[in-house]
């Protein structure tokens, strides 16, 4: 008898085992599939009916004729005031033959050439060498062809030398065409984005000037300038105050120059008419080209709906217990 309440005992646990099984490893997956779609349709019929309600009575197509009619003049006027953030070409250099010179000797030609320039100008404007850095590829952070040894020196690379020189060589000119007496510092600060729209280089100064050529740099070369300037730091100090002469101030300045950069260019319409689901154009404010058609909202949550069962179908991999569970289930069951 004891060996009969045995195997029924077993059977019993065998049974209630196997509808465990089949909870944990079947049903319970599906129950919270089944739960997530339940809320991404409760989700979708909110918004629906704040839609509704919000849209009652209005013929959708004449709605976003009306946003496109005033979102375009808007979106034009950023257009023309964009020109106004501007670098004025001071990164632009020569750029490097295709043919010719091996790439590393060619830089350090260039470089030379462009630096031996720049010290030729301030020969003419101050004088002498000692009023200015004695080494203006330090100064401004630009490699050496000894500094690139073992290195693949490629066309990027010498590309991005060539025009923080360029951008720093544009910055010294412009402190000598400001009459500065003397440059002692010019470093240039990595560059970077705000607002996603704004590309800012700010370049630190440290120099002397007279006091009236200071103002006229301020106010006519900076403040009236047709494209972006402006000051975030400035310091001046003289401790000469009891000369009877014109004060040379010693001066410390951070200057920022700004250039405006969409968030993208905007596409050729080939690449418009095959972009699936792009409602308007990349970088213009959401605002659809002329003869590309909005996408309905019916479409919108339809794509949504979509890419929410998507997510909700991906499940981590199963361990051993759920790899076993369906090798029965596919071999003993004979069901997926």
């Amino acid at each position: 008898m004891t060996k009969v309440r045995i195997i029924y005992a077993a059977v019993l646990f065998a049974v209630l085992g196997a509808y465990a099984a089949v909870y944990q490893f079947y049903f319970r997956e599906k129950l919270a599939s089944y739960r997530r779609d339940e809320e991404l349709k409760q989700m979708l019929d909110r918004t629906y009916e704040e839609l509704r309600q919000a849209f009652a009575g209005v013929d959708p197509d004449m709605l976003t004729r009306e946003w496109r009619a005033q979102i375009q003049p808007w979106t034009d006027a950023v257009t023309e005031r964009g020109r106004y953030f501007n670098f004025a070409g001071w990164f632009v250099h020569e750029r490097p033959p295709q043919e010719g010179p091996i790439l590393k000797f060619w830089y350090d030609e260039q470089s030379n050439k462009m630096i031996l320039a720049l010290y030729q100008k301030v020969v003419e404007r101050m004088g002498r060498y000692d009023l200015f850095p004695p080494d203006i590829r330090a100064e401004l952070g630009v490699p050496t062809v000894d500094d690139w040894a073992g290195i693949d020196v490629n066309e990027a690379l010498v590309s991005e030398a060539l025009s923080r020189l360029a951008f720093g060589i544009r910055v010294c000119e412009m402190m000598l065409d400001a009459k500065a007496t003397r440059i002692s510092r010019v470093a240039i600060w990595p560059q970077r984005i705000e607002d996603e729209l704004l590309r800012k280089q700010t370049v630190g100064l440290a120099f002397s000037m007279g006091a009236r050529d200071l103002v006229r740099f301020i106010d006519e070369q900076l403040r009236t300038a047709d494209r972006y300037f402006t000051i975030d730091g400035l310091r001046i100090t003289y401790p000469y105050i009891a000369y009877n002469v014109d004060p040379q101030l010693n001066v410390e300045m951070l200057l920022t120059m700004a250039r405006y950069e969409p968030r993208q260019a905007p596409a050729a319409p080939e690449q418009l008419a095959a972009a699936q689901g792009a409602p308007g154009v990349p970088g213009m404010i959401g605002v659809a080209p002329p003869g590309m058609m909005q996408p309905r909202a019916s479409q919108v949550f339809d794509d949504q709906g979509m890419r929410e069962r998507r997510r909700a179908q991906q499940y981590q991999e199963p361990g051993f217990f759920g790899k076993m569970w369906k090798w029965f289930k596919r071999y003993v069951l004979y069901t997926n």
